[in-house]
């Protein structure tokens, strides 16, 4: 993969350009989390084969997003959908206030055709991820 942003929110696309993968660790902020989703969206728009996107916040000790970070984030993810309107999203969310508001953000872009999910786990991210990859394969 290659790096893209730095700590704590780091943006990687993947070696295949299937995906891109963030990885939260520590106080992630939601000016971190644009950045993110900013670089994303671009990605996205300029890379064909873009199917998935990973979100990883298993280290994230604290994350503090505004009502207007939040709906930044959403405005990207807009954008983004318009590129790839059936992109996969998995997010990996263990602590209660982390895992609060990624289900605001769920909330928020659950009109797109995206399939989403919020775990507890990475294992049970990934699985899920992989699954969902095979099914969007079958469609094609």
């Amino acid at each position: 993969m290659r790096c893209i942003e730095k700590m704590p929110y780091i943006t990687e696309l993947t070696e295949d350009c299937l995906g891109i993968v963030h990885v939260g660790t520590g106080l992630v902020t939601g000016e971190d989390l644009i950045e993110g989703t900013r670089t994303a969206s671009q990605l996205v728009q300029n890379t064909e084969n873009f199917q998935f996107e990973f979100v990883d916040l298993s280290e994230c000790s604290e994350l503090q997003v505004t009502r207007q970070q939040l709906e930044e984030i959403v405005r990207e993810d807009r954008v983004a959908a318009t590129y790839r309107p059936r992109a996969i999203v998995a997010i990996v969310a263990p602590a209660d206030a982390v895992f609060a508001i990624a289900q605001q953000w769920q909330h928020e872009v659950e009109d797109l055709d995206w399939r989403t999910l919020i775990a507890r786990s990475r294992p049970e991210a990934l699985k899920w991820l992989r699954d969902q990859l095979v099914l969007a394969q079958v469609r094609l």
